[in-house]
C-alpha cells in the first residue's frame, strides 16, 4: 500500500480549516510505499537455527507481500533477521482492476489470467535482481574468512487471489458462491533458480498474509485477546488468542487506499476534524456552506460523496469487528487487551481519529497500535523456520462470510453513523 498522502499539496496553499498537518510549509508524512515492522516494538528475538554455523555460506530470505495495490520485498539474513535490502512497486495487476474482484473477472479470460500471472513475476524478478546485485557487493566486502551472504530461498505472502495468480491458478471459484479456491495449502515451487514457497490461507478472502500477520504478532500464542485488522481495499480482521480464533474479511473501497485526493488515514483524521468542528454531522451531511461544493481541509477538497466513501469502508469493519466480538462471546471491550493495526494505512492512522468516526469502539483507543506490514515479518519467520525444517502449520481459523450473517445489513446501516467527537 502506499503510505502517506497521495496527493501534491501546493507550498503556500491555505485549507479553509486547518489541521495542522503542516503540508502548506513543506512538511507532512513521508511519501513511501510501505511501512516495515517496526523493531522499536517487537524486538526480534530469533533462536539460534541448527547446523547454521557449518558452511562458508550465509543464507538469506527474500519475502514478499504481493498486495492488490502494492508489491513489498525484504532482503534478509535468516541467521539473525538483519534486513539487507527493500524493494517496493505498485502491483502491475492493477491495470485489470483495483480490486481482487475485478482480478477475478478479468481472469476469466485466459489471455488476462495469463498476461496477470507474467507481470506479478516480472515485478518479483525486478526485485530478485536487485537483491542479487546487493549481495554481489556484499560478497564483495566480505573477508576470506567470513561467510558469504547468499540468497537461497523466497517466501511469498498475499491474498488468496494473489497467491492463485502468481501461481496460474484458476480464480472462477472464488468470484461466486460458496467461493472456493484452488488450495489453500503452501505450495512449494522454484522460482528464478530459489526454493519458493507461497504461504498457504485459511479462506478465499482470509490469505497468507493474514497468516504471515497473525504468525509475526504471535496472535495463536498469546494468552491475552487481541484484534488485527489490517485495512486496504479490502479489510481482514482477526480476534482471537492461542485458544481460538475467528476472522472476517470486508469489502472497504476506495476509502482506504485514497479518496478524494487524499490518503485514508488522512482522510479519517480530516473527518474526525470536521466533526470535532461541528461542520459535520453523525449522518455525514455537511454543513453550510460546505453542503454543496464540499470544503477544504488538509490540502484537499472534500465533498459529501468522499465522507460517504469513508461511512461505508468504516462501517464494513466495524460492523465486521462486532459480529466476531459476537462470535467470540466478548460483551465488554475490556476483554481485548490491544488492537494491532496492520498494513500501510495502519501504520499511519490515528487511532483517536478512528475511535471518533467509529471504526473500532472508544474503549480500545488506548490500546491501539500500529505494526507496519507484518506480513513480511510473518514471511520471513515462515521461511526462517522451514529453512531449519520445522515450517510452522497453519493456525485454527474461524472465517465467517460477513453477508451470511441475519444481522449483518441491520449493523452495517447502524455503523454508517458518525460518532461525534467528545
Amino acid at each position: 500500500m502506499t503510505n502517506g498522502p497521495i496527493n501534491s499539496f501546493k507550498k503556500g496553499t491555505r485549507c479553509k480549516i486547518c489541521t495542522g498537518c503542516g503540508r502548506c510549509f513543506g512538511g507532512g508524512k513521508p511519501d513511501v510505499v510501505c511501512a516495515f515492522f517496526p523493531e522499536e516494538l517487537f524486538p526480534p528475538q530469533y533462536p539460534p537455527i541448527s547446523g547454521e554455523s557449518g558452511g562458508e555460506e550465509e543464507e538469506c530470505v527474500a519475502a514478499a507481500d504481493i498486495g492488490t495495490t502494492t508489491i513489498a520485498m525484504q532482503l534478509r539474513r535468516t541467521a539473525d533477521g538483519r534486513i539487507l535490502d527493500t524493494f517496493t512497486c505498485l502491483n502491475p495487476q492493477r491495470n485489470y482492476g483495483a480490486d481482487v474482484l475485478s482480478r477475478i473477472e478479468a481472469a476469466e479470460r485466459p489471455e488476462a489470467a495469463q498476461d496477470m500471472k507474467r507481470a506479478v513475476r516480472e515485478a518479483l524478478g525486478q526485485g530478485i535482481s536487485r537483491f542479487r546485485r546487493r549481495l554481489s557487493v556484499l560478497q564483495m566486502q566480505t573477508a576470506d574468512t567470513e561467510k558469504k551472504p547468499v540468497l537461497k530461498r523466497l517466501v511469498i505472502a498475499g491474498n488468496t487471489t494473489m497467491a492463485h495468480l502468481f501461481m496460474g491458478y484458476d480464480v472462477s471459484g472464488m468470484g461466486r458462491y460458496p467461493f472456493t479456491p484452488c488450495t489453500l495449502s503452501a505450495v512449494r515451487t522454484r522460482f528464478l533458480e530459489l526454493d519458493t514457497l507461497v504461504m498457504p490461507g485459511a479462506s478465499a478472502f482470509i490469505g497468507g498474509d493474514i497468516v504471515a500477520d497473525i504468525h509475526a504478532l504471535r496472535m495463536d500464542e498469546r494468552e491475552e485477546i487481541t484484534l488485527l485488522l489490517d485495512l486496504g481495499t479490502n479489510g481482514e480482521m482477526v480476534l482471537g488468542n492461542r485458544n481460538r480464533l475467528v476472522a472476517a474479511a470486508a469489502a472497504a473501497g476506495p476509502a482506504f487506499e485514497g479518496s478524494g485526493g487524499t490518503y485514508g488515514a488522512d482522510l479519517m483524521a480530516l473527518t474526525a476534524r470536521l466533526l470535532e468542528e461541528g461542520l459535520l454531522d453523525s449522518t455525514g451531511l455537511l454543513a453550510e456552506p460546505y453542503f454543496t461544493n464540499g470544503v477544504e481541509i488538509g490540502g484537499v477538497r472534500l465533498t459529501g460523496r468522499h465522507i460517504r466513501q469513508l461511512q461505508m469502508a468504516k462501517s464494513a469493519i466495524a460492523t465486521g469487528i462486532r459480529i466476531l466480538c459476537g462470535k467470540y462471546g466478548i460483551t465488554d471491550m475490556g476483554s481485548v487487551a490491544g488492537v494491532w493495526l496492520a498494513g500501510g494505512m495502519g501504520y499511519y492512522l490515528d487511532a483517536k481519529a478512528a475511535a471518533a468516526v467509529g471504526l473500532f469502539p472508544r474503549e480500545l483507543e488506548d490500546r491501539t497500535r500500529p505494526v507496519g506490514n507484518a506480513v513480511l515479518e510473518g514471511a520471513f519467520l515462515y521461511g526462517r523456520e522451514d529453512a531449519a525444517g520445522a515450517p510452522p502449520k497453519v493456525p485454527a481459523i474461524e472465517v465467517y462470510n460477513l453477508a451470511e450473517e441475519p444481522d449483518f445489513q441491520e449493523k452495517y446501516i447502524a455503523g454508517m453513523e458518525l460518532c461525534p467527537c467528545k
